[in-house]
């Protein structure tokens, strides 16, 4: 078994950069974009686009929970590597005393 070659702090900061990339994407909104469409005059011009703003919109989104998900278990391998690092930490400086 090999040990984790990472800090939570450097967890925490992918975390934190994931984060922080999804801002451009909370922004998608290609509704007024497909509201255009009508203004194509061509029917299928028309619906194509609404289909295609829908897609990307939905996808966006879809990328951005799984992204927030990644996140949130980034965070959360963090705090457990941190408690777990801090209780050995204890545990061992408690077997120390007690041999002294």
């Amino acid at each position: 078994m090999t040990d984790l070659e990472v800090s939570p702090e450097i967890l925490k900061k992918g975390a934190s950069n994931i984060l922080e990339c999804l801002t451009p994407v909370e922004k998608v909104d290609l509704e007024p974009l497909a509201k255009q469409g009508s203004s194509l005059g061509i029917d299928s011009a028309a619906t194509a686009l609404v289909t295609f703003c829908a897609t990307w919109q939905s996808g966006a989104g879809f990328l951005a929970d799984c992204a927030a998900t990644l996140a949130e278990g980034l965070n959360s391998a963090s705090n457990n590597y941190a408690a777990t690092d801090e209780a050995i930490r204890d545990a061992v400086n408690s077997v120390k005393s007690d041999l002294s």
